[in-house]
Protein backbone atom coordinates (compact mmCIF):
# COMPACT_ATOMS: atom_id res chain seq x y z
CA UNK A 1 0.00 0.00 0.00
CA UNK A 2 1.10 3.54 -0.71
CA UNK A 3 0.76 6.00 2.17
CA UNK A 4 -0.64 9.42 1.37
CA UNK A 5 0.17 12.72 3.04
CA UNK A 6 -1.88 15.78 2.13
CA UNK A 7 0.07 18.92 3.03
CA UNK A 8 -1.44 22.38 2.61
CA UNK A 9 -1.44 25.87 4.02
CA UNK A 10 -3.96 26.65 6.74
CA UNK A 11 -6.60 24.02 7.42
CA UNK A 12 -6.99 22.92 3.80
CA UNK A 13 -5.19 19.58 4.24
CA UNK A 14 -7.32 18.45 7.17
CA UNK A 15 -10.49 19.53 5.35
CA UNK A 16 -9.57 17.64 2.17
CA UNK A 17 -8.76 14.52 4.19
CA UNK A 18 -11.98 14.86 6.19
CA UNK A 19 -14.14 15.17 3.07
CA UNK A 20 -12.31 12.30 1.34
CA UNK A 21 -13.00 10.06 4.34
CA UNK A 22 -16.65 11.14 4.42
CA UNK A 23 -16.92 9.98 0.81
CA UNK A 24 -14.74 6.85 0.98
CA UNK A 25 -14.78 5.88 4.64
CA UNK A 26 -11.91 5.90 7.10
CA UNK A 27 -8.53 5.46 5.42
CA UNK A 28 -5.37 3.89 6.80
CA UNK A 29 -2.07 5.60 6.08
CA UNK A 30 -3.70 8.90 5.10
CA UNK A 31 -2.43 11.93 6.98
CA UNK A 32 -2.95 15.68 6.81
CA UNK A 33 -0.25 18.19 7.64
CA UNK A 34 -1.19 21.84 8.11
CA UNK A 35 1.34 24.54 7.37
CA UNK A 36 1.34 28.09 8.66
CA UNK A 37 2.61 30.86 6.42
CA UNK A 38 6.09 31.78 7.58
CA UNK A 39 6.67 28.50 9.45
CA UNK A 40 10.37 27.65 9.72
CA UNK A 41 11.97 25.17 7.35
CA UNK A 42 13.15 23.12 10.34
CA UNK A 43 9.64 22.88 11.76
CA UNK A 44 8.20 21.86 8.38
CA UNK A 45 10.81 19.15 7.94
CA UNK A 46 10.22 17.92 11.48
CA UNK A 47 6.45 17.56 10.86
CA UNK A 48 7.10 15.65 7.66
CA UNK A 49 9.71 13.39 9.22
CA UNK A 50 7.41 12.45 12.11
CA UNK A 51 4.48 11.57 9.84
CA UNK A 52 6.60 9.66 7.31
CA UNK A 53 8.27 7.61 10.04
CA UNK A 54 4.83 6.58 11.40
CA UNK A 55 3.88 4.99 8.08
CA UNK A 56 4.80 1.36 7.47
CA UNK A 57 4.03 1.29 3.75
CA UNK A 58 5.60 0.42 0.38
CA UNK A 59 5.92 4.07 -0.60
CA UNK A 60 4.66 7.53 0.28
CA UNK A 61 2.95 10.05 -1.97
CA UNK A 62 2.87 13.61 -0.66
CA UNK A 63 0.17 15.80 -2.20
CA UNK A 64 1.00 19.48 -1.69
CA UNK A 65 -1.08 22.55 -2.44
CA UNK A 66 1.45 24.99 -3.89
CA UNK A 67 4.54 24.33 -5.98
CA UNK A 68 7.54 26.39 -4.91
CA UNK A 69 6.29 27.05 -1.39
CA UNK A 70 8.57 26.45 1.58
CA UNK A 71 6.63 23.31 2.34
CA UNK A 72 6.81 21.84 -1.16
CA UNK A 73 10.53 22.60 -1.08
CA UNK A 74 10.79 20.70 2.23
CA UNK A 75 8.96 17.77 0.65
CA UNK A 76 11.37 17.82 -2.27
CA UNK A 77 14.28 17.79 0.21
CA UNK A 78 13.02 14.45 1.54
CA UNK A 79 12.26 13.15 -1.96
CA UNK A 80 15.93 13.60 -2.84
CA UNK A 81 17.07 11.75 0.28
CA UNK A 82 14.54 8.89 0.51
CA UNK A 83 13.52 6.16 -1.86
CA UNK A 84 9.88 5.34 -2.53
CA UNK A 85 8.77 8.93 -1.92
CA UNK A 86 7.05 11.15 -4.48
CA UNK A 87 5.63 14.67 -4.37
CA UNK A 88 2.76 16.01 -6.49
CA UNK A 89 1.66 19.64 -6.24
CA UNK A 90 -1.70 21.26 -6.96
CA UNK A 91 -3.68 18.92 -4.74
CA UNK A 92 -7.46 18.90 -5.15
CA UNK A 93 -10.26 16.59 -4.04
CA UNK A 94 -10.57 14.67 -7.35
CA UNK A 95 -6.84 13.92 -7.17
CA UNK A 96 -7.08 12.62 -3.60
CA UNK A 97 -10.10 10.44 -4.35
CA UNK A 98 -8.40 8.94 -7.42
CA UNK A 99 -5.23 8.20 -5.42
CA UNK A 100 -7.13 6.63 -2.52
CA UNK A 101 -9.12 4.46 -4.90
CA UNK A 102 -6.05 3.00 -6.63
CA UNK A 103 -3.19 3.10 -4.10
CA UNK A 104 -3.57 -0.58 -3.18
CA UNK A 105 -3.22 -1.76 -6.77
CA UNK A 106 -0.51 0.53 -8.20
CA UNK A 107 3.13 1.19 -7.61
CA UNK A 108 4.26 4.69 -6.66
CA UNK A 109 5.34 5.72 -10.16
CA UNK A 110 2.00 4.84 -11.73
CA UNK A 111 0.10 6.39 -8.82
CA UNK A 112 1.93 9.68 -9.40
CA UNK A 113 0.78 9.68 -13.04
CA UNK A 114 -2.76 8.86 -11.97
CA UNK A 115 -2.71 11.64 -9.34
CA UNK A 116 -1.70 14.21 -11.95
CA UNK A 117 -4.32 12.99 -14.42
CA UNK A 118 -7.05 12.83 -11.75
CA UNK A 119 -6.25 16.34 -10.57
CA UNK A 120 -6.29 17.76 -14.10
CA UNK A 121 -9.43 15.86 -15.10
CA UNK A 122 -11.22 17.36 -12.09
CA UNK A 123 -10.70 20.86 -13.48
CA UNK A 124 -13.12 21.86 -16.20
CA UNK A 125 -15.35 24.67 -17.37
CA UNK A 126 -18.62 23.25 -16.04
CA UNK A 127 -20.81 25.78 -17.83
CA UNK A 128 -18.99 25.15 -21.10
CA UNK A 129 -19.36 21.42 -20.62
CA UNK A 130 -23.05 21.82 -19.81
CA UNK A 131 -23.74 24.01 -22.84
CA UNK A 132 -22.24 21.34 -25.09
CA UNK A 133 -24.43 18.63 -23.54
CA UNK A 134 -27.71 20.44 -22.97
CA UNK A 135 -29.58 23.19 -24.78
CA UNK A 136 -29.65 25.81 -22.00
CA UNK A 137 -32.52 27.64 -23.73
CA UNK A 138 -34.85 24.73 -22.98
CA UNK A 139 -35.71 24.73 -19.30
CA UNK A 140 -37.71 21.82 -17.95
CA UNK A 141 -39.72 22.15 -14.77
Amino acid sequence: MIGVIVACHGKLASEIVSVAEEIMGEQKHLEAISVKVGESKENLRSKLDIVMNMMDVDGILILVDLFGSSFSNSCMYFAQKRTHLAVVTGVNLPMVLKVLTHRDSMDLENLVSLACKGGKDGILDACGWLSEKVDLNVVSS
